[in-house]
Order: C-alpha cells, then sequence, then structure tokens
C-alpha cells in the first residue's frame, strides 16, 4: 500500500474502531448507548466504506491528506419542525423510514406524490449510490413536512448534532413546497431534500455553497429529469464569481455543473467523486462551539486528491482551468466580458467585473476580416495577489473548440503573453482568464468573500 493512501485508511480505522452513536441512543443518566444502538450505529458507519472506497478508484494519483487547519465552518444551528406539525395528517412509508407530514387543508394526492418522490429518492440514493440515509428523529424516521412558499421546492434542516459521534454528524427533516405539482420539479426538489439529509448526516461542516451544488447535482443525477436550466443560467452568467458562493442560493444550485463537471471526468462511477468529498472530509467539533470545525473542507481533498490527476505535476489550478474552458462550450454558455471583431489595430481592454479566486473571464474575438494567414498577438496583465491562467480556444462555425492553447507565465508572475497563428478556418477565438487562488493561501470555500482582481487584454491582429 502507498504511504499515499494512508490518510484514507486511517480516517476509516478511526471509524470503525469507534463508531458513531446516534443521538438518540442514551436517555437521560445513561453513560453509553445499549448494545442493539451500538450495532446499528456500526452498521451505520460500515455504509460509509463503499463510497470512501470508491475514491481509491479515482486515478491512480489520487490521494488524501491532512489539510492545514483553516478559519471556522458554518454556525452550528438545530432547527425545529414548523408549528403545530404534531397535529398534522400524517403518512408513512411500509418500505423507508420516511413519513410526511401535511399542513392543514392539503391534498391527499400532494401527501402521495411526496412520499412516492420521497421512496424513490432514497431507494436511488441509498441503494445504488450507497450514501448513507439521512439521520431522522428519535422515532427513527426521517420526517418531511408539506407547506406553502418553500423556495426552490425543499430546504433540509439540520435538527441537532449526534453529542456522542466520534465524527460531525447531524440528524435532519425537509420542507417541501405542498404546492409542488407532481412530475420533474417536485422529484428533484425531493430528491435534494434527501440528499442533503445525507450531507447533514456525512459531512455537516460542509460550506452552504457546496452543500446547496452538490445536493442539486445528485438530485439531478438520480431523477430523468432536464429541469434546474434557469439556475444553470444565473451561475452562467456571472462566471466571475467563486464556483460556490454562500449569498445566492440559485447561483450555487447552477454550481452543480461543476461538480458534475469534476464527477463526469475523474469519479470511477456517478456520484462517487461527491461521495468521496464526503467520506474523506470528516470534521471533530468541540460541543460547545458555535460553528463547525473549518477543516478539512471539499476543496482540501479535490486539492490533494486530484494532484497529477490530468497529467504529472498537475495541479487543482489546472483542473480549475480546464473547468473554465468547459463551461465556455456547454449550453448554456458562460457570459463573455467582450465580444469584439478582429482587431486590425492594437486594442485594449480592461476587465468589466474583477475575478474571484475559480472565477473566470471570457473575451471572444470574431475572425471575420481578418487576413489570410493571420495572427493574433494577446497579452494580459492582472493585479498583484492573484494568480491567473490563460487560455486561448480556437471555435468553428458551430461553437466547437478545435484546439486550445495555455499561455504560459512563470509563478506569480502578474502578466504573460504569446501570438496564436494558424488561425486558417477559424470562426472565433476565445480568450480565458481563470483566476485559480490567492497568492497567499488556498482556497477556502467557508471564506464567504474573496478578493477579485481586475485585468488589462491587449489584442492586436497581424
Amino acid at each position: 500500500m502507498s504511504a499515499s493512501a494512508t490518510p484514507l485508511f486511517a480516517v476509516l480505522a478511526a471509524l470503525l474502531a469507534s463508531p458513531p452513536v446516534p443521538a438518540t441512543a442514551p436517555g437521560p443518566g445513561h453513560a453509553r448507548a445499549s448494545a442493539p444502538a451500538r450495532a446499528r450505529a456500526r452498521a451505520r458507519t460500515l455504509a460509509l466504506l463503499p463510497f470512501a472506497l470508491a475514491a481509491l478508484a479515482w486515478p491512480s494519483s489520487a490521494r488524501a491528506a491532512t489539510p492545514p487547519v483553516g478559519p471556522e465552518g458554518p454556525v452550528v444551528e438545530a432547527a425545529s419542525p414548523p408549528d403545530g406539525s404534531a397535529a398534522w395528517t400524517r403518512a408513512c412509508s411500509q418500505r423507508r423510514p420516511l413519513c410526511v407530514h401535511a399542513a392543514p387543508r392539503t391534498a391527499p394526492a400532494a401527501v402521495v406524490a411526496v412520499l412516492a418522490s420521497a421512496e424513490r429518492a432514497w431507494d436511488t440514493l441509498t441503494g445504488a449510490l450507497e450514501l448513507p440515509p439521512p439521520d431522522g428523529d428519535a422515532d427513527g424516521r426521517w420526517h418531511t413536512y408539506l407547506v406553502d412558499g418553500v423556495d426552490c421546492g425543499s430546504v433540509t434542516l439540520a435538527a441537532d448534532r449526534d453529542p456522542v459521534a466520534r465524527f460531525d454528524r447531524a440528524a435532519s427533516f425537509a420542507i417541501v413546497d405542498r404546492g409542488a405539482p407532481p412530475g420533474c420539479a417536485l422529484d428533484v426538489a425531493v430528491a435534494r431534500a434527501v440528499a442533503r439529509g445525507s450531507l447533514w448526516r456525512s459531512a455537516p461542516a460542509t460550506d452552504e455553497g457546496s452543500a446547496r451544488a452538490q445536493s442539486h447535482m445528485l438530485a439531478r443525477l438520480v431523477t430523468p429529469c432536464t429541469t434546474g436550466f434557469d439556475d444553470d443560467r444565473t451561475f452562467q452568467n456571472d462566471p466571475e464569481r467563486a464556483v460556490v458562493d454562500p449569498g445566492s442560493p440559485a447561483f450555487d444550485r447552477g454550481a452543480s455543473i461543476f461538480f458534475e463537471w469534476l464527477d463526469a471526468d475523474f469519479a470511477a462511477r456517478p456520484g462517487a467523486l461527491v461521495e468521496g468529498l464526503w467520506a474523506l472530509s470528516p470534521t471533530r467539533t468541540p460541543a460547545a462551539a458555535w460553528r463547525w470545525a473549518g477543516a478539512p473542507t471539499g476543496f482540501d481533498v479535490l486539492r490533494v486528491s486530484l494532484k497529477d490527476a490530468l497529467f504529472t505535476d498537475s495541479t487543482l489550478d489546472d483542473v480549475l482551468v480546464r473547468f473554465a474552458v468547459h463551461r465556455a462550450l456547454v449550453s448554456p454558455e458562460a457570459h463573455t466580458a467582450w465580444h469584439v471583431p478582429w482587431p486590425a489595430k492594437a486594442r485594449r481592454f480592461a476587465s468589466p467585473f474583477p475575478v474571484a479566486p475559480t472565477g473566470a473571464s471570457y473575451v471572444l474575438v470574431d475572425m471575420a476580416g481578418a487576413p489570410a494567414q493571420a495572427k493574433l498577438r494577446v497579452e494580459a496583465a492582472w493585479e498583484d495577489f492573484g494568480r491567473m491562467r490563460w487560455e486561448v480556444v480556437k471555435l468553428d462555425a458551430a461553437g466547437r473548440a478545435m484546439a486550445d492553447v495555455a499561455v504560459t507565465s512563470t509563478p506569480l508572475s502578474t502578466n504573460a503573453s504569446m501570438t496564436v497563428e494558424l488561425l486558417d478556418g477559424v470562426d472565433r477565438i476565445l480568450v480565458i482568464g481563470a483566476n485559480v487562488g490567492s497568492t497567499e493561501h488556498p482556497f477556502d470555500p467557508q471564506q464567504g468573500w474573496w478578493e477579485p482582481h481586475g485585468w488589462l487584454l491587449t489584442l492586436e491582429g497581424q
């Protein structure tokens, strides 16, 4: 076994040696849980094993290590079910530990539709994808409450922390919009709620932006629906922002594009990358703390696990550059900062919006009017303390990539330049500037704010 794999097995050994015990097991005055409760806890811990080991099936270069301690994580909050819900009509599954509670005057058909949707999502998420099932209430069931006016159809809230578990773990419940019509929108909303419940159990310290994006990604994976394009457009219309941003739920749901791309390119099977992120980022938060522990984060895991994933000595920086290219070529396309005609004379362009770490800017150049055997001189400069990488993509008339070329620069440089040649048959040229992070510290999705940086781009046809 390689030394690089040791941290993963250390985590698993710690989990298996002292399995988390459900918060509902001990009662007042009990020093430890009963034998059946310990058995159930060990079974739940073993449920982590398949998808933790799935991380080892990533490219042979993938490995995990303990990242440095970062800032504090999200606030620890314990929510309560809606007032009066104990008296609401309740319907429970005969196959799964699920119950749906309906506010007064809810149509019975809505209750049946939500329960059926929850069963389907539960079956796939905890079955085929092997996610750990969400932790529910003291009765052993996971509860969903139907009310009016829930943003994007559903939300999943943490109910309480497990005070006995060796690693952080939280029980949860879901609130679903009872007005959502049966069909794809409801199925995605309910699947997202179940996936977020699994995340609360597995890695409750996950930042809100990543949690929204990953839960939505899993929901779209397990439902045969093509919904959520409004969220995708919100994400693609603002490419200069960090790929996860807790200030906008719609943007973060659209950021599922990022995790879908990572999963498709680097996971051994569908969903395995996100499952691996959860399994490899356990945290230990002191009982009296008001914030979850700040490390490790999912990006800490990506930073180490994706080393050498693209080519020898490649890093997460290279992965972020490849994603910046990817999001320019999918539908909906990323918004361009500038779309300009062929620059017969040198022209200089400034960034309309500064670029945050993990974000990118796009400048599209039309080839119409360019002479035969034309060349394009590209010179980029950017602000200090930001690490930017530039890429030039040659596009055909259908918008497909014909070739892409990296604009090389030295480490910690604030400028890069090159002359782009072999442009015959090219319809447009896309110049991409990707901010791969600060020069001072790694990207931390829990920071909540990031220092964006501006750029200047000079283009000249030759």
